[in-house]
Formats: structure tokens, C-alpha cells, sequence
């Protein structure tokens, strides 16, 4: 029996077993998604221990109402207490005069998730150890199989076997070299970017700094600064108690290099220092605690040929499959629309159709997740090579896009309305035209999403 978007498969329904590879927030959402739908999953990551490390990341809408079907509400409850609650996103120039106040509407209270990557994965990890998954910590993936009957891993000389492998594995994925025969070699995007994240206490007792939480204790703040090549925001969480900074310039090393360096204040200060506004900022900046500002590449590659093995047997979701820029605003987003599609895949194509659910799945998301890649590199250079001609006249240009056909889409129904249809093309290998991205000629990047909103009131 079908579950249907809001309902649960009894454990083990399906009989499906499901290999999951990477538990980051696409990983994640896959264990529970997969056990939501009746199938037995086995969650793997190298990690001895799930801890909450990262910094910022902003689920939307699109990706939190997978969320908010959890345990009938209970764990969107517990994330109002650790996201960030902003309604607007001020974005200035780099004399630090106010451009424009951007609702964040998809993104900001009662939508999305603004949050701590860490917080909102120990949210997930601890919600998938009360369904009963099962977890392999501290074992890294040597090598992937399959047969025409299964699927499966090398775990420290132990095969695991299981009806397919998901791996949302990262931008640096070694099962998309299992999946694909060769691992093509990532793109530098010509930027990298610095991140921290840390107890916003000393900004609020320094009078030079604590203008930034100036409202945060009602509405969380969100800034954003623009420059030539580059961008700087910064922005508070649980309601002016923790504070985030994220400078995105021109990467000057090249792409062989480490994806990830420990970061240098000064170094991230001399980025902005022609800046009025660097007078400002700089004081913030300053106060990041030793050891918690990381500077890493921003990579791209170009879009794979597929995601999915000769066998049908393994699937890259999520960063492994679509690397998507942080001005995406969509790669958690997508990713998790990834796991949560294959697990209804797999539900309704049932145990003896395994990999016609992995190329299903595909089939659905393929196009839509790349759409969306396109837009962060729009917003990015919208940001980066600005046309303060055309901002003068019209200052929402600087606004990230909220298309309805992203942020009111619910990937869960979709792929329960959609499935015989993808199905079908895909087994008579004809092309399927998904309906969950604009028609070709309409433009992708609206703000529809706000009138929607407007609306509905």
C-alpha cells in the first residue's frame, strides 16, 4: 500500500534495503526518508561520531516541508529553538549605504530554516535514531559494487549488501567514480569564501561592535555588503545570541590545491580594506575565535552525464551530483528534494524494480536541480559585477530570486504524482518533461513566491 506524501509506510514494508553513504543534510533526510517509507536502511559515514561542526546554511521552504512531516510536527518544534528567525536581508554597498531591505520570504521566519549546519544535523541524526536506523559511524567506504541483484560497499574488508547504495558523499565523492567509471575533475568557480560562526557575547559588550545585534532580540539581522568580486554577510541567530560572517572573494590558489584552509583574519580583512564601510565591519570580523574562521574553495563541475550506475544499482544525490554555490540558496534545499524523492521512488516501484526507481528519481530531478545551479552563478554575478546603473533605477534587481516554482514546491507529492509518468519514459528510454521548473521561454528567476505568500494571507 502506498503511503502517500504526509503518511508512513509501516518498518520494513517494502522490503527494500538501502545503503546510505554521507550524513550530512542530504544524507540524512535519505535514512529518514527511506525508513519513512517502509524500506530498511543502513546509514554509513566515516565519522566516529555525528558532532555539530559547520557554520551557516538556510534550508527553504521547498526543503523545510519535507521537515515539518516529521513525527507530526515535533521536530520543525525543536528547530524554532535553535534557527535564526530574520525577516529581511539589508543589502548595502560598500560605502555601507542601504541598497535595499529584502524580505527573505522562503528563507526567513515560518518558512525555512536559517541555522547552524551542525545544530540542524544533530536535529535529523537524533530524530533518525528514535525511527530505529542503523548506523555504521567510523567506517570509510574502500570500494562499491553491484550486480544485477544488488548493491553494496567495502567497509574495512566487510562486504555490506543491500538492495541499492545512495551516496550523498560531497563535492569530493568517491562513490561518483563507482557511479560514473571516471570521476571528472572539479572546477575551481574563481572564488572561495571565509566562514565563521561563534558566541556573539563579546560583539554585544564592545560599543564599537554591538550596532549589529541592534533589534536582534526580536527580529534576527541579516547584512549584506557588495563589492567588486566580492561579498561579505553577516548576520545573527537565536535571536542575537550567536553571530556568522561569510566573505566570498577571488580564490588565488589553484584548484589541486586543499579545498579547505584554516582561515586568517587579516587576510580576510585585507580583502575589503579599500572599503568606507571596512571601518565598520573590521571590528566584528575581529572578534572570530582563534580556530573558528575556515577559508574554502567554492567548486563547481560541470553537469553529470548521469547519477546513476550502468546497473542501476547506485545513485549520487545532493553535492556529489550538483555542486551548487552558497548564493544558490538551495544547496541543502536540493539535496534533501533528492532523498526524499528517491524514497518514494522506491516505494512505489517496489522491490523488483530497484533501478528503474534510481533512474526515476532522476529523471524527476535532473533538470530542476541543474536550474537551479544556473541561479546561483546569476545571483553571484548579479552581487559580484554589479550594474549600478540598473540598480539605481531599480534596486530589487539585487534581491535573491523567490520563484514560486522553487520555494512552493513540494518534491514529496510530485514524485507521487509524477512517478507512472517518469516511469514510463524511462522504460521505453524516452525523454521526460518534468513539470517542477518553468516552461522553456519563462523566466526562472521571479518573485512569485512573495505574491503567493501575499495572497494566501
Amino acid at each position: 500500500m502506498v503511503s502517500g506524501p504526509d503518511k508512513t509506510a509501516a518498518p520494513g514494508s517494502s522490503g527494500i534495503t538501502v545503503i546510505v553513504v554521507g550524513l550530512g543534510l542530504g544524507g540524512l533526510t535519505a535514512a529518514i526518508e527511506c525508513h519513512r517509507k517502509g524500506h530498511n536502511v543502513i546509514a554509513i559515514d566515516q565519522q566516529k561520531e555525528l558532532r555539530p561542526i559547520g557554520d551557516s546554511i538556510g534550508i527553504a521552504n521547498n526543503a523545510a516541508s519535507i521537515v515539518q512531516r516529521w513525527a507530526d510536527g515535533e521536530v520543525d518544534r525543536r528547530l524554532q529553538k535553535v534557527i535564526a528567525h530574520p525577516d529581511i536581508m539589508a543589502i548595502h554597498d560598500s560605502r555601507g549605504e542601504l541598497l535595499v531591505n529584502s524580505d527573505l520570504a522562503g528563507y526567513g521566519r515560518g518558512h525555512g530554516y536559517p541555522a547552524h549546519r551542525g545544530d540542524l544535523a544533530m536535529a535529523f541524526y537524533e530524530y533518525a535514531k528514535e525511527l530505529g536506523v542503523e548506523f555504521r559511524l567510523g567506517h570509510r567506504v574502500l570500494e562499491y559494487f553491484e550486480t544485477e541483484t544488488e548493491a553494496g560497499v567495502v567497509l574495512d574488508g566487510e562486504r555490506v549488501t543491500a538492495d541499492c547504495v545512495v551516496a550523498a558523499d560531497g563535492i569530493h565523492s568517491k562513490a561518483r567514480g563507482a557511479v560514473l567509471g571516471t570521476d571528472p575533475a572539479p572546477h575551481s568557480s574563481g572564488y572561495a569564501m571565509y566562514r565563521a560562526w561563534f558566541d556573539a557575547a563579546d560583539v554585544a559588550a564592545d560599543p564599537e561592535t554591538r550596532w549589529i545585534l541592534a533589534g536582534a532580540e526580536d527580529n534576527d539581522v541579516t547584512q549584506v555588503f557588495l563589492g567588486t568580486d566580492i561579498h561579505v554577510m553577516i548576520g545573527t541567530a537565536k535571536f542575537g545570541k550567536e553571530l556568522f560572517w561569510m566573505c566570498t572573494h577571488k580564490d588565488v590558489y589553484d584548484v589541486a590545491e586543499s579545498w579547505s584552509f584554516p582561515g586568517d583574519i587579516d587576510a580576510a580583512l585585507a580583502c575589503i580594506q579599500d572599503w568606507p564601510v571596512a571601518a565598520k565591519l573590521a571590528p566584528i570580523l575581529r572578534k572570530t575565535p582563534a580556530g573558528r574562521l575556515i577559508d574554502f574553495k567554492l567548486l563547481w563541475r560541470d553537469p553529470l552525464p548521469t547519477w546513476v550506475s550502468a546497473g542501476g544499482r547506485m545513485m549520487v544525490i545532493g553535492d556529489a551530483a550538483h555542486a551548487f554555490l552558497p548564493t544558490s540558496g538551495q544547496g541543502a534545499a536540493q539535496a534533501m528534494e533528492d532523498a526524499a524523492t528517491v524514497a518514494v521512488c522506491l516505494e512505489l516501484a517496489g522491490k523488483d524494480n530497484v533501478p528503474l526507481a534510481l533512474r526515476t528519481t532522476q529523471a524527476l530531478r535532473y533538470r530542476r536541480a541543474s536550474l537551479m545551479q544556473q541561479i546561483g552563478f546569476e545571483t553571484r554575478n548579479q552581487w559580484h559585477q554589479t550594474d549600478w546603473q540598473a540598480v539605481k533605477r531599480d534596486a530589487t534587481l539585487l534581491e535573491m530570486p523567490r520563484p514560486s516554482w522553487v520555494f512552493s514546491h513540494d518534491s514529496q507529492a510530485y514524485a507521487y504524482d509524477e512517478f507512472r509518468k517518469a516511469a514510463d519514459a524511462v522504460r521505453r528510454n524516452a525523454e521526460y518533461t518534468p513539470t517542477n521548473i518553468p516552461p522553456v521561454g519563462v523566466l526562472h528567476r521571479t518573485m512569485d513566491f512573495h505574491r503567493d505568500i501575499a495572497q494566501d494571507a
